[in-house]
């Protein structure tokens, strides 16, 4: 079995150089996996599944023939900008949608995430995540009209601008993703949101036990994907 994972591809637009690098690795590298694992920030944006525009459309169209034409089976999972893609455009895609954290159910040992979870120290973020990602006020956003809600990510995308002015993505925190391996029996975590590719050691006090993570780049400069054959350990692999 081989398995593909990528992450924070932050799609914008058709005409975006980002578009252009994933049709390339849709039609070079993915068909000759068995899964492909989609690990969150997918796209810049989404306001829900009834905003389809030309660029969702053909990401769905090309995932689908990736999975119809070459037997892939393809896995997502949402991001801190994507949070709100629904089982409706899932099944477009083609794709299944899973948890954030989730157990990798070939080699269990190996723990998903997108990573912003466990960026604990930053709390004002964290209180934001909590209720972006509340069902209820999920509910509550996607019953708005369309006008409103792009008005509403407009104004987010703003505010996000300025918030990161002179600011450094925090890192995940090596305490939260030790405990949530240790939650799920798990000694590797693969995540993105950082886009900082490597695979590395989790410093840990608890003698005994070591833990690592590996983390996915993003799209706008060197790209790097995971790849994992059957049993092996692993590999971050750079593509070009």
């Amino acid at each position: 079995m081989k398995q593909l994972f990528i992450s924070d591809l932050h799609l914008k637009s058709l005409d975006d150089p980002v578009s252009q690098r994933f049709w390339d690795f849709l039609e070079n590298i993915a068909p000759s996996a068995d899964e492909l694992y989609i690990l969150g920030d997918f796209f810049e944006v989404w306001i829900g599944d009834d905003a389809q525009n030309n660029l969702s459309k053909t990401v769905a169209e090309k995932l689908r023939q990736l999975k119809e034409h070459h037997q892939v089976t393809l896995y997502f999972m949402a991001g801190n900008r994507d949070f709100l893609i629904g089982q409706d455009y899932c099944q477009q895609a083609g794709m299944i949608r899973l948890n954030d954290p989730y157990p990798l159910p070939s080699n269990p040992s190996i723990l998903l995430s997108h990573g912003d979870e466990q960026c604990t120290s930053d709390i004002e973020y964290q209180k934001v995540r909590q209720m972006l990602r509340d069902p209820k006020w999920q509910d509550s956003f996607l019953s708005q009209p369309l006008e409103q809600r792009i008005a509403f990510a407009k104004q987010a995308r703003t505010q996000s601008k300025e918030h990161q002015e002179g600011y450094e993505l925090t890192d995940l925190s090596p305490d939260a993703m030790i405990k949530q391996l240790q939650q799920y029996g798990a000694q590797l975590l693969i995540h993105g949101h950082t886009h900082q590719p490597k695979l590395e050691a989790i410093e840990s006090n608890n003698k005994g036990h070591s833990f690592e993570r590996l983390t996915l780049s993003d799209w706008d400069h060197d790209i790097y994907y995971a790849e994992i054959i059957d049993d092996s350990p692993p590999n971050l692999i750079k593509f070009s």
